[in-house]
C-alpha cells in the first residue's frame, strides 16, 4: 500500500491502530495478540514490528511486549478517529452494510485529511443537535437511493436546537460541560466548543461526538484533568476540559457505543 498521510504505508498505520486497540484494553500488546486481531502469521507480524521499532513509532524489541511512542500513539489515535468517523458516515448516513462499511474505512482511514477529519466530526456534532435532520435521513434517504423523491419527509423547523435563540420557541439542550462531570461518571460527547487549534487536538485524540469519556480526576487551574477515552487516560489542562460538552444522559461506567 502507498504512503498514507502520514509518511508511512497504510498497512503499518494498520499494525498502530491495532497495537492501540490492544493496549486499550490489555496491560500489554505481544506479536501473537496482533497477529490473532488482524487474522494473519506471527512470522508476518514480526517483520512490521521491526519497521515501526526503526521508525521510532514503537519500542520493540524480540520476545519483549510492544509499546507505542509518543510519536507512534498520535498516529495510531489519529487513525482510530478517521476510521470511526468514517464507518459511522458509511453505516449511518449512506446505509452501507457494517462489514462493507468496515473495510471501506480500512482503506479510506490512511488518505482522510485533517480538516476532511474535522468536518465530518463537526457533522455529526451538527446532526446529534438536529434530531429532525436524522429523521430526514433515516426515513428519506433510502428512497433517494431508489429515485423516490416525491415524498421525502420534510423538516417542521428551520432552526437547529443547538442554535436556539432566547426569543423564539425552540427547545434546546441542556448540556453537560466535562469540568462538572462527577469522578467516575460517564457521558458521551455531544461537541466542542473551542477554537480551530484546541478543537483539532481534541479531535485527533479521539474527542468525537459520541465517543464515551470517563472522568477520572478532576482538575483546577495547575491540576490536569484526567479522563478516560478509548481506554486510555488523557490528561486535559482546565481551560481545554471546559471546551468539550457532554450529552446530559448517563451510560454505564466504562461503557462505549462506539469501541471497534
Amino acid at each position: 500500500m502507498s504512503d498514507s498521510k502520514n509518511g508511512i504505508t497504510g498497512s503499518l498505520e494498520d499494525y498502530l491502530e491495532t497495537i492501540f486497540r490492544i493496549l486499550g484494553r490489555s496491560a500489554v500488546a505481544r506479536v501473537r495478540d496482533i497477529a490473532e486481531e488482524l487474522d494473519v502469521s506471527p512470522a508476518s507480524v514480526t517483520p512490521a514490528m521491526k519497521r515501526l521499532a526503526e521508525k521510532e513509532l514503537i519500542r520493540y524489541s524480540k520476545r519483549n511486549y510492544i509499546e507505542l511512542t509518543e510519536k507512534g500513539l498520535l498516529i495510531a489515535r489519529r487513525t482510530m478517529t478517521s476510521h470511526k468517523l468514517l464507518s459511522r458516515f458509511l453505516t449511518e448516513i449512506l446505509g452501507i452494510d457494517r462489514e462493507q462499511a468496515e473495510n471501506d474505512a480500512c482503506e479510506m482511514e490512511h488518505f482522510l485529511s485533517e480538516s476532511s477529519m474535522e468536518r465530518l466530526a463537526a457533522f455529526f456534532e451538527f446532526l446529534a443537535a438536529c434530531p429532525e435532520l436524522q429523521i430526514l435521513i433515516d426515513t428519506g434517504f433510502a428512497n433517494c437511493l431508489e429515485g423516490e423523491t416525491e415524498h421525502l419527509p420534510r423538516c417542521s423547523r428551520s432552526i437547529c436546537p443547538l442554535m436556539a435563540h432566547d426569543d423564539d420557541n425552540s427547545e434546546g439542550f441542556e448540556l453537560l460541560r466535562l469540568i462538572d462531570l462527577q469522578p467516575g461518571s460517564s457521558r458521551r460527547i455531544a461537541r466542542i466548543n473551542a477554537g480551530i487549534q484546541a478543537r483539532r487536538q481534541l479531535i485527533e485524540s479521539g474527542f468525537i461526538q459520541g465517543a464515551n469519556v470517563i472522568l477520572i480526576r478532576p482538575g483546577g487551574s495547575d491540576l490536569p484533568f484526567i479522563v478516560k477515552l478509548d481506554g486510555y487516560d488523557q490528561e486535559l489542562p482546565v481551560e481545554i476540559a471546559e471546551c468539550v460538552l457532554l450529552h446530559p444522559d448517563s451510560q454505564e461506567m466504562g461503557e462505549d457505543e462506539n469501541e471497534e
